[in-house]
């Protein structure tokens, strides 16, 4: 095998990764709702816990999901022009959305990891966790996104950017 086919594995075997990461997470966020039901309509007597957890789970699954496994095409997007140009221009308007998304995350991300070391010292209601637990899946998605429009835009300046996914 060539280097290169070696490189193009190492994306797909990350986005394996997180797709495991995403259904595991997911199964047990399923296990925790189910679990939530039993106690309070079977049991009659609530489970105060499983609210934060599934609280938890779902907002890191939700900023996790959409910066890995959802491709950039599979996106909701408005591409009434961006469908109706040639393709030099399509290319053109997707290095400038792109690399406007990036260099937005890029000057934001600082204020943003400010803001969860600022939420360490607060606690969930509780689990008493701090709430960092919760805000560093916004920090976490900024980073995967940065990484994305790094690696897109270095896609669309190839000769095969129309084969990308």
């Amino acid at each position: 095998m060539s280097w290169r086919s070696e490189l193009t594995r190492i994306p797909r075997l990350i986005s394996k990764t997180f797709e495991a990461l995403n259904a595991t997470a997911f199964a047990v966020l399923f296990g925790v709702f189910m679990l939530q039901i039993f106690y309070r309509y079977v049991l009659n007597h609530p489970l105060s816990w499983t609210q934060e957890i599934a609280e938890i789970l779902y907002v890191w699954i939700v900023c996790v999901g959409a910066a890995t496994i959802v491709k950039e095409r599979e996106h909701v997007t408005f591409s009434l022009v961006y469908v109706s140009v040639k393709p030099k221009l399509r290319r053109i308007f997707a290095i400038a959305g792109t690399g406007l998304v990036t260099l937005v995350m890029l000057i934001t991300l600082p204020g943003n990891l400010d803001y969860i070391l600022f939420t360490f010292r607060q606690k969930t209601p509780t689990l008493r966790l701090p709430m960092s637990v919760v805000f560093s899946a916004f920090g976490v998605f900024m980073v995967l996104i940065i990484i994305n429009g790094v690696i897109r835009l270095y896609r669309l300046s190839r000769s095969d950017w129309e084969k990308q996914p």
